[in-house]
């Protein structure tokens, strides 16, 4: 047997009657008591006054009386209760009095009232169905056009929105929350059709290097020498290729990483190490590569690796397009700075403290219409294409300084040099101390 799933306006609707319906007879049961009592209240009331009125018939005016006694008597048959007055005369007779009444009137009133609720109660309920299925459906509305869009929206309709109501306001916000996840979906999907477009056509200019190189070599009969010196080709496109692939690599990773090492790292280390590449990189050229520390460590909490990694490329890059003069590794530990937060300002914010790292450099520079893209994957001004490279060091470095919650910034002056600024988030707990 095939059950219909129950829809929300389904729910709604049954729940509300159920409820309207369970509130109706309780206060009809309640209702039904209170007025039962109160007509047995009524009745003897009414049997008190009897008595008193046959009293006043039956005893001359002005003859005293000396006690009033009422009582109710076990009721005889046909009736519901019996009232008993006796009086004491002055005359020292005794008058009895004795009333009686039927319920007849009573539950005649009882049944009647009864007989109404029973019949207003369901019909009630069912008007209120009526009523709260079509509030359910004005109500619902803006969710069922939400569902429609939904389904009709693709991969390639991500740029389509939703139309937010203006109540209530839970579907408004749902809406708000549909259209801004739709935004962020076909920003992800926009960079990875961009991202598989460049990578593409990176990695078709090595393999038509090696193919155009193979066929060449394959045309006619080659001497070892030739074919040394081709197989030397293919191996240097085959390395820049290896290159880019690993690039690739680490940006994927780092997109998908849910969450880095945690181990607390002295960046003082780090960069002692990235200058002994440096130095090694810039061997031949009169670049000299310097480090300059405070002597106090640089306690930042992250993974040592890839920090390395992101100063490792700012060098390599600064090395690269420095003819001559000087790299320079500078570092400190900055002043502690108040975050900007929106919470109660009675509530004091506890500093930020922040690692500086800056690469400067007496190179070529980047042109001012460069500076906004030189962070961007793939994107390589005229100088560098000419010097090589894949484009994505720089995209990788910043990957990696936001991964540790930090920033990183340029500064440049064509003809000048560069300086790349890296601010990371000190460790937790250690005191900030200016170089």
């Amino acid at each position: 047997m095939i059950f219909k799933r129950r829809s929300l306006r389904r729910e709604i609707v049954l729940g509300y009657s159920a409820i309207l319906m369970m509130a109706l007879f309780l206060f009809a049961a309640a209702t039904y008591a209170i007025l039962r009592r109160s007509l047995a209240n009524a009745g003897t009331q009414s049997l008190r006054q009897t008595a008193a009125a046959a009293e006043r018939i039956v005893i001359p005016p002005g003859l005293p009386r000396v006690a009033v006694d009422e009582e109710l008597l076990p009721p005889v048959e046909g009736t519901v209760e019996v009232l008993r007055r006796r009086t004491r005369l002055a005359t020292g007779d005794i008058l009895n009095i004795v009333v009686a009444r039927t319920g007849d009137v009573e539950q005649h009133a009882l049944k009647s009232f009864a007989l109404i609720a029973l019949v207003l109660i369901p019909v009630t309920a069912l008007l209120a169905a009526v009523a709260g299925r079509s509030m359910a459906d004005r109500i619902l509305m803006p969710l069922n056009r939400l569902v429609t869009a939904s389904r009709e929206i693709g991969i390639g309709g991500l740029a389509r929105r939703v139309d937010e109501p203006e109540r209530p306001a839970e579907l408004r916000e749902l809406a708000q929350a549909y259209n801004g996840m739709l935004e962020r979906l076909e920003r992800a999907v926009g960079a990875l059709k961009s991202f598989t477009a460049d990578a593409s056509h990176e990695l078709r200019t090595p393999l038509t290097a090696i193919r155009g190189t193979a066929e060449v070599a394959l045309a006619r009969d080659r001497s070892a020498d030739e074919l040394r010196g081709t197989l030397e080709e293919v191996l240097d496109e085959t390395g820049s290729m290896l290159h880019l692939v690993e690039d690739l690599l680490v940006l994927a990773r780092g997109d998908e990483a849910r969450g880095d090492q945690h181990e607390d790292v002295d960046l003082a280390t780090v960069l002692r190490d990235v200058q002994d590449v440096g130095e090694a990189l810039a061997t031949g050229k009169p670049v000299e590569v310097r480090l300059d520390l405070p002597a106090s460590a640089l306690p930042v909490t992250g993974d040592a690796g890839a920090l390395r990694r992101l100063f490792l490329n700012l060098v390599s890059n600064a090395v690269k397009f420095t003819d001559r003069g000087a790299v320079t590794l500078a570092a400190r530990m900055a002043p502690p700075e108040l975050p900007i937060t929106m919470e109660d300002a009675a509530q004091p914010a506890e500093p930020v403290r922040w690692v500086e790292v800056t690469v400067s450099d007496t190179g070529s520079g980047i042109a001012p219409e460069d500076l906004s893209r030189v962070f961007d994957r793939f994107y390589r001004a005229d100088a560098a294409r000419v010097a090589g490279g894949t484009g994505l060091g720089l995209a990788i470095a910043r990957m990696v300084a936001e991964r540790h919650r930090g920033t990183i910034s340029v500064e440049s002056t064509p003809g000048v040099g560069s300086v790349f600024t890296v601010r990371l988030p000190a460790r937790a707990g250690v005191p900030a101390v200016s170089a």
